[in-house]
């Protein structure tokens, strides 16, 4: 098992454009959530050893190495420093770790302290990811986050004072009434504080959100198109000119400060998702565990597995996520490789969507690796679809 993914729900304002599983924070929820994640987590592990001595494997102990674990929500800087503690100690219990391991932790701004970070250093946390997403007060008025631009600030000013040299800091765009102008502030700003890592996501309108039920948004979003296109060409531009490389349709990094846990799932590793909504991938098989706590903790009480759906990838699957995954990331995915693996064989329509896509400068081929530019990302899932043979 290359990785382990924590997925903390509780937050203190759910965010209108919001579509992971998540619900109010109450203090008093925390402790029977993380019960019955560490008996999740038992059970996981219990089965892992179980498979490897049915099939005279070697032995899970000392042999099997996770790679990272990455705390998400959420916002997991609801939680107590001891509460955050015994998850982490529940997973070495269960699943040893590597000496190199990168144990990343999402946090809100106005959860940044001294005494905070310090404690998140004591228990293993190397990595932290900021979610400040502007450094523009109508755009986090928009966006209903509940800190503030002095509270981002203050944030940055507390990790740049701590041991905490690897952090992560997340910027939006294409947000209703933020301006190329503002997004472009947000940027340099973002910049001058040195994170080793950004991610920048552009704004996805999801159904059954406050934002996807708002026919003014949906509306502004349509109009808006190109002004997206133009946000996101010029920040990839701007931030490889400014030393962090691309190496992901949303990341962008320092030399060797990529996100561990995001090169693991591109390359289709297998990773444990502890939680609910946590999604977990192992053997070619996938499956993700249902949304509400209540059902949650009522499958662990009755020793039945939290799942709302299980599949086992076909082959077909596996090509199109082998494809997806790979087009994703900056290098590109091996086409020959690609092929050989599955049995697959280009027809004559997709060479000619390649050589469309080459033409239009939203791809290039570097050897045997078909690489998408920052404009073919735009568009990556729609070339995805338009690849498979």
């Amino acid at each position: 098992m290359a990785g382990i993914y924590l997925h903390i729900p509780f937050c203190r304002t759910i965010c209108p454009f919001c579509s992971f599983t998540v619900r109010r924070d109450q203090a008093k929820m925390h402790e029977k959530y993380i019960q019955g994640m560490l008996v999740e987590i038992d059970r996981r592990a219990e089965m892992l050893k179980d498979k490897e001595r049915q099939e005279n494997e070697e032995k899970l102990s000392g042999q099997i190495l996770l790679k990272s674990i990455y705390i998400g929500g959420g916002t997991p800087s609801c939680l107590t420093i001891p509460e955050v503690s015994v998850l982490l100690t529940k997973v070495r219990e269960n699943l040893p770790w590597s000496d190199q391991i990168e144990i990343s932790f999402e946090m809100n701004p106005d959860d940044v302290n001294p005494e905070y970070l310090s404690g998140l250093a004591d228990i293993g946390v190397n990595r932290l990811s900021l979610g400040g997403q502007s450094f523009q007060s109508s755009t986090l008025h928009k966006l209903g986050r509940c800190h503030t631009v002095a509270d981002l600030r203050n944030a940055i000013s507390v990790i740049a004072n701590s041991s905490f040299d690897n952090w992560n800091l997340d910027l939006m765009f294409g947000i209703p009434e933020q301006g190329i102008a503002m997004f472009k502030n947000d940027v340099e700003e973002a910049l001058r504080y040195e994170p080793s890592h950004i991610s920048l996501y552009g704004l996805e309108i999801h159904e059954r959100t406050p934002f996807g039920n708002n026919p003014q948004i949906r509306k502004w979003e349509l109009e808006h198109l190109d002004q997206f296109e133009e946000m996101y060409l010029w920040a990839t531009d701007y931030l490889e000119k400014a030393g962090l490389f691309q190496y992901e349709i949303s990341n962008f990094s320092k030399k060797t400060n990529e996100g561990r846990q995001n090169l693991l799932v591109w390359s289709g590793q297998e990773y444990f998702g502890f939680g609910v909504g946590a999604h977990s991938y192992h053997r070619g098989t996938r499956w993700g565990n249902v949304r509400s706590i209540r059902t949650y903790l009522q499958h662990l009480g009755q020793n039945t597995w939290p799942t709302e759906f299980i599949e086992q990838l076909s082959e077909k699957q596996l090509a199109v996520e082998f494809l997806m995954l790979g087009l994703r990331q900056c290098e590109g995915i091996n086409i020959k490789e690609w092929q050989a693996r599955f049995g697959l064989h280009l027809q004559y329509q997709q060479l000619k969507f390649v050589q469309e896509l080459c033409g239009d400068g939203r791809a290039f081929w570097e050897g045997q690796h078909l690489c998408l530019t920052p404009k073919g990302m735009l568009l990556a899932d729609r070339i995805t679809v338009q690849l498979m043979p």
